[in-house]
């Protein structure tokens, strides 16, 4: 049996980056733009802190605030469909915004869920699982909801043709959302 602390093998000569160390050390630099923060969300994080964030928070904080989580870029134009609803719509809204999916009764005692799911940043680093995993988590939200997915549709948006890297995601990004949703009989019908 050893007393050797688990992972010391893994000593790269990198210092563990502890809440004492960023207290000692507020001046350190740390890459906070390359991992998708801003100047003001990173004074943010300090300000929450009271100190700078060690290594592991700084990437807990951008994930946490990425796109993908926090949708921090989209979420002004998503309110503004919260706000142009109707009280028509919201009469026939059984669940809306907020919720895991929408459901609309369409009368006759029959509803349908929609849910729109965005994977840009899993689909670009990895693009058959990005799209793959973002079509599990419309039938999971779906299901959620008590419904039964019966297919499922992508609208699909990519840069110029040729542009590096367009064409290695966009078929990994087609060939993952096909995979995953014939894998449980949900036909692509649109995109």
């Amino acid at each position: 049996m050893t007393t050797e602390p688990v992972g010391s093998d893994l000593d790269h000569g990198q210092p563990v980056d502890t809440v004492e160390c960023a207290g000692l050390t507020p001046d350190q630099r740390q890459p906070y733009r390359e991992l998708g923060l801003k100047d003001d969300e990173y004074q943010r994080i300090v300000r929450i802190l009271g100190r700078r964030p060690t290594d592991a928070e700084l990437a807990m904080y951008s994930v946490m605030w990425s796109e993908h989580c926090s949708y921090k870029s989209s979420k002004v134009h998503l309110a503004y469909f919260g706000k142009t609803t109707t009280d028509d719509m919201r009469a026939r809204m059984l669940a809306g915004i907020g919720e895991n999916a929408g459901v609309v009764d369409i009368g006759g005692g029959w509803a349908v869920t929609f849910k729109v799911e965005s994977h840009n940043h899993p689909s670009y680093v990895e693009p058959y699982q990005g799209a793959a995993t973002g079509v599990g988590g419309i039938v999971r939200d779906i299901m959620a909801m008590g419904a039964r997915p019966i297919a499922v549709m992508d609208q699909l948006r990519f840069g110029p043709a040729d542009a590096p890297d367009t064409r290695r995601v966009l078929d990994g990004v087609v060939r993952g959302i096909g995979g995953y949703g014939n894998s449980l009989g949900l036909p692509n019908i649109g995109g």
